[in-house]
């Protein structure tokens, strides 16, 4: 199903399924497509919504430069055309940022969180790292850094047994419009810093995951986070790089419903 929301121009969704809703919140450079497996699992005992992010996909894409409050906003609005009080959320990489600052900022609307192959605290090193990619996206296009991107993402024998996924996340990566890419891009670089200070805030259970073989959404990343999160806990995924959703896909379908099922019975025992 397909139901444009007002925002600014439009907020493209899917949902599916009864339940106590869970919305999925895409990467950078990505879109709904990416939870396919996650909605086929978990439809069937949950109302699971995917959406594509400000800038992406089939939602609206406003001139930049953006800030993570928009995408904040995007969210609320989808909360909003929808009815909801309260849904669980999982983000995965800067949809993990999206749903922790959505969590700081209205935690009575969040029954739980997974922050999925996000970062947290990156070292010099690391925001050189990533800030060096910007500045190549700035030069080069788009485009530039795609090839590269796919090697850190995906386990090479994933690659060679399933051709066909890499191909279809390679063109969502081609077909991205190059400005929102980017403005997309400069506060994944950069969010983290303003977010990580404000981890304790964020109240309600938190499950953090990442792949141990994950070269910027780190396990030690995900180490300083459940440090900060009250209650929280992480999951390490062994030999996983940072496709989780797609490449572990069975694996983290039975985390998720195992927490889910935990965080519902936590709820019902209050």
């Amino acid at each position: 199903m397909k139901h444009p929301l007002i925002y600014n121009q439009s907020i493209h969704y899917i949902e599916k399924g009864q339940g106590a809703p869970i919305i999925f919140i895409h990467g950078v450079g990505l879109d709904l497509n990416i939870w396919s497996n996650q909605v086929q699992a978990l439809s069937s005992q949950y109302r699971v919504i995917c959406y594509d992010m400000l800038g992406h996909g089939q939602s609206a894409c406003p001139p930049g430069p953006y800030t993570l409050e928009q995408f904040v906003k995007q969210l609320d609005e989808l909360f909003s055309n929808l009815s909801l009080s309260q849904a669980h959320l999982v983000g995965f990489s800067m949809g993990g940022m999206v749903a922790q600052a959505y969590a700081i900022r209205y935690p009575e609307k969040v029954s739980s969180l997974t922050i999925m192959s996000s970062v947290a605290k990156r070292s010099e090193e690391q925001r050189q790292g990533v800030l060096a990619r910007v500045k190549e996206v700035e030069k080069q296009g788009h485009k530039a850094t795609i090839t590269a991107a796919i090697q850190r993402w995906f386990n090479k024998p994933f690659m060679e047994k399933h051709p066909e996924v890499v191909t279809q996340i390679q063109q969502r990566l081609e077909n991205n419009q190059p400005n929102a890419y980017l403005s997309a891009y400069r506060v994944f670089a950069t969010a983290d810093e303003e977010l990580y200070e404000q981890l304790a805030q964020i109240q309600c259970p938190t499950l953090i995951v990442t792949g141990e073989l994950d070269q910027g959404s780190t396990s030690e990343m995900a180490e300083l986070m459940v440090k900060q999160i009250p209650h929280s806990e992480v999951v390490i995924f062994p030999g996983i790089k940072h496709m989780l959703p797609i490449e572990a896909a069975e694996s983290l379908n039975q985390l998720l419903l195992f927490q889910l099922e935990k965080y519902s019975k936590k709820e019902t025992t209050k």
